[in-house]
């Protein structure tokens, strides 16, 4: 209890510390320093400087000093007389800032040759060379860069006057070593202002004095500055003059000074021919690399970093040994500090050409810790000679620096390594940065992936795994974003390049790269969910799924998802491109029905859904669909939902609608629009003579100014005044009309494909067969055998109404028009081997249900937009089931009747209701047609056939033993009767295989 008092009374006093009222600063100026502040006005702007520069506080003297461009540009003359006199006395003693602004204004007259250089030589070059070695060391490191960036824009004599002769003056070794540091870049800015000759003869020999220098900073920064001086001697000289000074550089006992000549080599090897390359420089690098692995010191930091640079700027210097020496340095730099324990968890699936279709990263020489390196030769391989050594943390975030400069470096080792040897010498390299412990490792990975995969090209399959597993990171959304900033790019080279398909090596890649996908929308959207811009850009890269994987995929898959980013994301930048993605699916998707469920799903959660904000989304679909569909498209199943919106009770809705309409009216073309444009101009008059709020009666009067001058087309004058904008829109529908041509082709030919396996089944059946639809002559022939040997048994079985393959035969019918089936027809043959009344289940279908191809998992909130379609069905039917056409509920029905079913489905369960679909809108019931008029024949001829099906199916129930006592008393008649008509049908059967 003491304690708690005393703990008490503390916090009380510190309480009492935050109350006590502290004295704060006025801000106002007094009136003496509002009198210092204060300027004429009737002062000119050269008096008004002067007079600053003389009296004026130092705010003001940095606001004339920045000001003299604009003084010189328009009154040079008194500038130079008035001004800059008192600018240069005044610099002798200005503070930083002024120093700061001085160099800026002093560049910009240079850069923009505001004076010719004489004048600026006399007026602000010597005042820069004069504040080079100024006491301050951040003020002189500002006027060296002036000077060396003011170097460039002066001309040789002027150089070669006022600089060359300085510059060598402080390189000499008398001079104090700032001053030495200072002629070495110097020299480097003025060496690439001169021919080969004048360097040679005046420079190089201050070049090699520094390059020997006993300071081994001043060796450091020759060494930064070699590139421009080779540069300037060109490719003869820089061998004869300054190559052997960077090979002795590159070999100092001091790591900085090494670090320097490793970088300059690289920046200067276009000017080293290649003899000297392949004797001289690569020998020399592979050195380096050498020591710096031995050493473990910063050059290993060096080497990671610009390995991928030097190997393939020297890359046609490297013979095969080189070659293989600097791939094995390489892997073993990817795998310092890396260990099998701590691999990240992420779920890893490669790829590869074997016949298990799998990666596995290469257990032979097993990953072990840090080991000291010891090389023998420069071009034998890697070779270790001491166990593993514990990792201090400074050497830890060394290796991890490392690893994160070999990721960084990998797209240009695995251009050196070429695409056919990438499996053999970078694969494993490639695994462990993609499963590596740190996310800076993996993020720099995940960044240059898709360089990686186009530099493979048709090898690119064997990244599938790595990008898998990236998509599946569950510890760092900065490795998401990475490899989802070219994601795009990526998958196509994954999943289309090469001559043979991904699904081909790995059937399921397709499946995988789906799971991937889904699962990173549901982390970004759940677990960092700050991380919108993330999910954002994900879903733009989404609208590239049709060029990857197929439309049905993307319907069953994605389009749910991508609806639920719609409906429930809190950010708008998601929805709009969750919007723009879905309208970029329904223009790529293959087939009319869903197309039209999609469309009608995207009208009925935007136009007519309950919260406002989804109704303004709405346009911005519009505008996606007017640019990615045809002008017809849209007027078909759009224009009429938009001019919904003008009795919108919100003003908002109303507000945005208005920028859409001069974009409705230019889609209309007269005559034969001349209805929509009644009602566009309707609409548009009742808003402007009804709508009392002042925003929007704003914004209709200015869509009417718009709307006057958007032009109508007349159909009469459109190849004249709209050819461009016409020939586009007709492309599109051109596009769209092949569309819907090869998808009605396409069922033309599944319709005639099961027919005539519909009634090859059924005389198989009559004849008692129990093999399947031969596929070639000789079969056909041992089918006609086994029918003539099992004549009599078949006869009696073909009048039994449970046939099999009857059942078959109407389930084929069935499953033509079902929503969701592939191109090529699903047919439930016989399995070769076993019986007739096998076949169904065989299919993996029960006995009792229909055959349909919809994937068993559905999401479960995707509701149709049509509720009037209505079918017989059992109590799992899926969320589609609406949208299955009538076909299948009449194959239900049919089965029913020839099986025997229950009694329980009457003819009025097995027919539709024709009311149309309608959308309910809380301000409209707007008619929504999903049926074609050749939907609707078909229909109608299956309903005819229905009423025939289920009538008989009843009366097969009631005479079932008449039947059969008039088959055993005609057995002889009826036997000659079924054999010749088995032979007419054999011969049609055999016309139609030729045809």
């Amino acid at each position: 209890m003491l304690d708690l008092g005393h703990e008490i009374a503390a916090l009380e006093e510190d309480m009492q510390e935050f109350n006590l009222e502290k004295t704060v600063k006025q801000g106002l100026k007094t009136p003496e320093e509002l009198d210092k502040l204060t300027v004429d006005e009737s002062l000119n702007d050269i008096d008004r400087a002067a007079y600053l520069l003389s009296t004026g506080q130092e705010v003001q003297l940095v606001s004339v000093i920045k000001n003299i461009p604009h003084l010189l540009r328009h009154y040079q003359a008194e500038c130079l007389r008035r001004v800059l006199p008192k600018v240069k006395e005044l610099l002798l003693t200005a503070g930083s800032e002024v120093q700061m602004a001085a160099t800026e204004s002093y560049l910009t007259i240079a850069k923009n040759d505001l004076v010719n250089s004489s004048l600026y030589t006399q007026h602000f070059l010597r005042t820069i060379i004069s504040n080079i070695e100024g006491r301050d060391p951040v003020i002189a490191q500002a006027w060296l860069e002036t000077l060396l960036s003011v170097i460039l824009c002066l001309p040789r004599e002027t150089i070669k006057r006022e600089i060359l002769g300085l510059a060598i003056a402080k390189g000499q070794l008398s001079q104090p070593t700032s001053s030495r540091i200072t002629c070495c870049s110097i020299l480097g800015a003025i060496a690439t202002k001169f021919d080969s000759y004048i360097v040679k003869k005046d420079i190089i020999h201050s070049v090699k004095q520094l390059c020997q220098d006993v300071d081994y900073e001043v060796r450091a920064s020759m060494c930064k500055h070699l590139c421009r001086i080779a540069q300037g001697l060109g490719r003869e000289e820089t061998k004869k003059c300054i190559l052997d000074e960077v090979i002795e550089l590159a070999r100092d006992e001091e790591t900085s000074v090494r670090e320097a000549a490793f970088e300059s080599v690289l920046d200067m090897t276009q000017y080293i021919d290649d003899e000297s390359l392949a004797d001289n420089v690569v020998p020399l690098m592979c050195k380096y690399c050498e020591q710096a692995v031995e050493n473990e010191d910063s050059t290993l930091l060096s080497v990671s970093k610009h390995f991928g640079r030097l190997c393939h700027k020297i890359s046609h210097a490297f013979n095969q040994e080189q070659r293989t020496w600097m791939l094995s340095c390489y892997r073993y730099l990817c795998k310092l500090g890396y260990t099998s324990d701590n691999a990240n968890e992420n779920n890893f699936s490669g790829i590869d050409s074997n016949e298990d279709n799998e990666i596995v990263p290469d257990t032979s020489t097993p990953i072990i810790p840090v080991q000291k390196a010891r090389f023998e030769t420069f071009h034998g391989f890697l070779k270790t000679s001491s166990s593993a050594l514990t990792i201090s943390p400074t050497k830890q975030a060394m290796y991890v620096e490392c690893r994160r400069g070999c990721a960084f470096n990998l797209p240009a080792m695995v251009q050196f390594a070429g695409p056919d040897d990438f499996k053999k010498e970078l694969l494993d390299s490639t695994t462990i940065m993609c499963t590596d412990p740190d996310n800076s490792v993996r993020k720099s990975f995940a960044s240059g992936i898709h360089e990686i995969a186009r530099i493979l090209d048709e090898h690119a399959f064997l990244l599938h795994g790595h990008l898998v597993s990236l998509l599946r990171e569950r510890h760092s959304s900065a490795v998401m974003d990475s490899v989802i900033s070219n994601l795009s790019r990526t998958m196509f080279c994954v999943m289309s390049r090469g001559s043979y398909g991904l699904s081909d090596i790995k059937p399921t890649a397709t499946s995988e790269l789906i799971a991937a996908l889904l699962s990173a929308i549901s982390r970004l959207e759940q677990q960092w969910v700050s991380s919108w811009r993330t999910l954002e850009n994900l879903v733009v890269h989404l609208q590239h799924l049709p060029d990857i994987i197929s439309s049905d995929h993307i319907y069953y898959k994605f389009v749910p998802v991508v609806f639920k980013l719609i409906n429930s994301n809190r950010y708008l930048p998601v929805k709009e491109a969750s919007v723009k993605t879905i309208c970029v699916f329904i223009r790529h998707n293959r087939k009319q029905e869903q197309k039209k469920e999609l469309c009608a799903r995207l009208i009925q959660d935007l136009c007519y859904g309950r919260n406002y904000k989804s109704r303004i989304l709405f346009f911005s679909a519009c505008r996606h669909m007017m640019a990615l569909f045809s002008k017809s498209y849209f007027k078909e199943n759009l224009f009429e939902h938009v001019l919904n919106l003008f009795h919108d009770p919100v003003a908002n809705v109303r507000l945005s609608l208005c920028s859409i309409l001069p974009s409705l009216k230019s889609l209309l073309k007269l005559p034969r629009d001349r209805a929509l444009h009644q009602q566009l101009e309707s609409s548009v008059r009742h808003l402007l003579s009804s709508e009392k709020d002042r925003d929007v009666s704003s914004s209709v009067r200015f869509a009417i100014l718009e709307l006057d001058r958007t032009e109508v087309a007349m159909e009469s004058l459109t190849q004249g005044t709209f050819m461009a904008d016409d020939l586009h829109d007709q492309k599109k529908e051109e596009e769209e009309r092949l569309l819907i041509e090869r998808e009605e082709r396409s069922k033309d030919d599944d319709r005639s494909l099961k027919n005539m396996d519909s009634s090859f089944n059924s005389s198989v059946g009559k004849e008692g067969s129990t093999n399947s639809w031969p596929d070639k002559s000789n079969r056909h022939r041992k089918q006609r055998r086994a029918s003539k040997n099992s004549l009599a048994a078949g006869s009696s079985s073909a009048n039994t109404p449970t046939s099999n393959h009857k059942v078959n035969g109407t389930r084929h019918k069935s499953t033509h028009h079902l929503v969701g089936t592939q191109q090529t027809p699903v047919f439930l043959h016989q399995k070769d081997g076993l019986p007739s009344s096998t076949a169904v289940q065989y299919s993996g279908l029960p006995s009792g249900t229909s055959h349909s191809p919809i994937p068993a998992k559905r999401p479960s909130k995707f509701p149709p937009p049509s509720s009037t379609l209505t079918s017989v069905s059992n109590s799992t039917s899926s969320p589609y089931a609406a949208f299955v056409n009538s076909s299948q509920s009449l194959s239900d029905s049919k089965l029913n009747a020839v099986s025997g079913g229950s009694s329980n489905h009457s003819r009025s369960d097995t027919t539709f209701s024709h009311k149309p679909d309608r959308i309910r809108s809380p301000h409209s019931s707007v008619l929504l047609s999903h049926r074609t008029s050749s939907t609707h024949a078909n229909e109608t001829k299956t309903r005819k056939g229905t009423n025939n099906v289920v009538t008989s199916g009843s009366s097969l129930s009631k005479s079932n033993s008449r039947s059969s006592r008039q088959t055993t008393g005609t057995g002889k008649s009826d036997t000659k009767k079924k054999t010749q008509n088995s032979t007419t049908r054999k011969k049609s059967d055999r016309s139609d295989l030729a045809r």
